[in-house]
This record gives structure tokens, C-alpha cells and sequence, in this order.
């Protein structure tokens, strides 16, 4: 759920859980994958197989611009925004404003959801692996 961009409290809901536990059971699985953020463990997901991994489309209006391409990655790959902000030379107004135009241009309703439809569009693939160190050997704990 969280993958098609749904919110914890939406997740939440649709299941039929308190919030608080989809937080900690987020937490939980973060944890496991080693890594610090739900857009870094939906591309952990997929690289492992433990998502389906989207049909793949053609991107619409244009695809990603070189630079939006950088920001999934270092998304996918668990950079703080901040990290991302910095190794791009943004602001981080800037960068907030291009994750932006990349949600509108996709339809997507936040960065996780943007990483699935960059697993969609041919923009992220398993090529670079996941932020997680110990990604063999936590996969089957989940």
C-alpha cells in the first residue's frame, strides 16, 4: 500500500490497523533491510523480489530530466533529503520544488510512490542495488 502511495493512516485503515502499528511494523522492516527511509525500502523491495515489481510503461510527459533521475537514485538508495539537496547543489526549497514537478508530471502521491513509478518507467532498476548492507541475509526475517 504504502508503495502505491498510500499514507500510514491510509495503510492503517484499508487494514484495519492502528496507525501506530503500521508505524512500527514500517519501523520494524526498515530496520531489518538496514535502511532509514519507506522510499529506500519499497526500492529494497523490488530489488529483492519481495514486492512484484511494476508492469513497465512508458513514462509520461517526457520522462525524468537527468537531474530528477539523481534524486531518485540517491532516494532509492536512502540519502536524506538533505543528503540529496547537497549532493545535487540544491536548496532545499529547490529540491522540494522538483520532487514536486516529478509528482505532478507522474501523478504520484509522495517520493514512495515516485519510486514505484521510477521502477515503472525504467528509471530505477536492481543495477545499483539497495542502501541495506545485509540485504541476503535479513530478506527472508520479513
Amino acid at each position: 500500500m504504502l508503495a502505491q502511495g498510500r499514507d500510514t493512516a491510509e495503510a492503517a485503515a484499508e487494514l484495519g490497523l492502528a496507525t501506530g502499528t503500521v508505524s512500527t511494523t514500517q519501523a520494524t522492516a526498515n530496520h531489518r533491510l538496514g535502511v532509514r527511509h519507506r522510499y529506500a525500502f519499497i526500492h529494497a523491495c523490488y530489488v529483492l523480489n519481495l514486492l512484484t515489481r511494476p508492469t513497465p510503461a512508458a513514462p509520461p510527459n517526457g520522462g525524468a530530466e537527468p537531474h530528477e533521475v539523481v534524486i531518485l537514485w540517491r532516494l532509492a538508495l536512502d540519502d536524506r533529503h538533505l543528503e540529496v539537496a547537497a549532493h545535487c547543489h540544491l536548496s532545499m526549497t529547490a529540491l522540494q520544488q522538483r520532487l514536486q514537478g516529478l509528482r505532478t508530471r507522474w501523478q504520484a502521491a509522495n517520493e514512495c510512490h515516485l519510486i514505484t513509478l521510477g521502477w515503472r518507467y525504467g528509471v530505477l532498476n536492481a543495477s545499483r542495488g539497495s542502501a541495506g548492507h545485509q540485504l541476503s541475509q535479513q530478506a527472508h526475517h520479513i
